[in-house]
């Protein structure tokens, strides 16, 4: 989904592929300010804008960052072998 030629002002997406260790793992996925993205059950696969990420597996479990600038695709061990971080506080809409 990578855009190629942007401007620096331009919104760029890129596709996000992560698969879980079982297929009938939750995989849930949420901006760094705490807005849910998405979620999946078994492999997530998406275009996001370009940006920080937070994916949890199965819900309210440890969360890790995912940092998105470029295509991606990524398993859940080689998520959960980085360092986790803090979840963010859950937030819907405009708050």
């Amino acid at each position: 989904m990578n855009t190629g030629n942007h401007s620096d002002n331009e919104a760029r997406y890129f596709d996000l592929t992560i698969i879980a260790a079982s297929p009938k793992t939750e995989i849930w996925l949420s901006d760094t300010d705490g807005h849910p993205v998405q979620m999946e059950v078994g492999e997530l696969r998406t275009g996001l804008l370009e940006g920080e990420y937070v994916v949890e597996f199965e819900l309210r479990t440890t969360t890790y960052p995912v940092s998105l600038y470029d295509d991606t695709e990524l398993t859940e061990s080689e998520i959960t072998s980085a360092p986790s971080c803090p979840r963010p506080k859950l937030r819907l809409l405009d708050e």
